[in-house]
């Protein structure tokens, strides 16, 4: 019984040594991995990247100064109107009859030498967007000389003429001290001229509103959506008014085909 029982106890020893020899050889194994690792940093091999070309170089570039230009816009918004380079002009228009915060219209301005005068040889012309408040700036007038003395023709799209002379600046010059130009209401024929042809399209459109047939939105001078008493009254106070400019009248033909000759409108007469 000693025997056998001294035979096993041997040979359980035996197996679990057998069995220990893996087991430890694969932890002195880890533990020599980790040692070595701490001690010889990882060697790696970079591989140099071509330098980018030209134009992908320009495209970064742009990229870059774009996304700076993005977070300088998040931190200051520029809310100054749009400039131009060299001399302008700021206007400042109240377009007879209407509210003072609507006057958007599409308005003609031309630049002539000198003083007012009767059919202007213009130097400049513009067609420009008035906004709601009357004032716009940034005109340019490059090419013209500072110190000289100019006048500006301007027309509203049922007004004649109004003349303002300015002695240019070499930064900005605004027209007539600053003071609001009036732009006298009335001419529905675009003639420069409020007479009876005037009062003739009017009434033809009397008692109109924005849904009629007959509306005609360039009568609606104190826009309000109707064409009323208060629309003919301020035509009748300008009748016989002409702009400041001359009267523009049509050319005539010349042949018998009714073929037009020379002419033009009163903003670009022939020079």
């Amino acid at each position: 019984m000693f025997d056998s029982l001294k035979t096993k106890i041997f040979l359980g020893i035996y197996v679990f040594l057998i069995l220990s020899i893996p087991v430890g050889a694969y932890f002195i194994q880890q533990r020599q991995s980790t040692s070595v690792s701490a001690n010889n940093p990882l060697n790696r091999t970079i591989t140099h990247i071509p330098d980018a070309t030209p134009g992908a170089q320009k495209f970064s570039q742009s990229n870059q100064q774009t996304s700076t230009q993005s977070t300088n816009s998040e931190t200051s918004v520029d809310t100054t109107l749009p400039s131009s380079f060299g001399p302008t002009l700021k206007l400042t228009l109240n377009l007879e009859g209407r509210p003072i915060n609507k006057q958007v219209a599409k308005v003609f301005v031309g630049i002539a030498e000198g003083e007012t005068s009767q059919n202007p040889k213009y130097l400049l012309t513009f067609n420009i967007d008035l906004p709601d408040s009357g004032v716009f700036q940034g005109l340019s007038l490059a090419g013209l000389t500072s110190g000289n003395k100019y006048t500006a023709y301007i027309k509203g799209p049922a007004q004649i003429v109004s003349a303002s002379t300015f002695t240019m600046s070499s930064a900005e010059t605004p027209l007539n001290s600053n003071q609001p130009i009036l732009l006298y209401t009335g001419d529905l024929n675009e003639d420069n001229l409020i007479n009876s042809q005037d009062y003739s399209i009017l009434l033809s459109s009397f008692g109109s509103n924005t849904s009629s047939l007959n509306w005609n939105s360039l009568a609606d001078f104190n826009l309000d959506g109707v064409i009323n008493s208060f629309d003919l009254a301020i035509l009748n106070k300008n009748l016989t008014k002409t702009g400041d400019s001359g009267v523009w009248t049509s050319p005539t033909p010349s042949t018998k085909s009714g073929s037009p000759t020379g002419g033009y409108w009163f903003w670009m007469p022939e020079i």
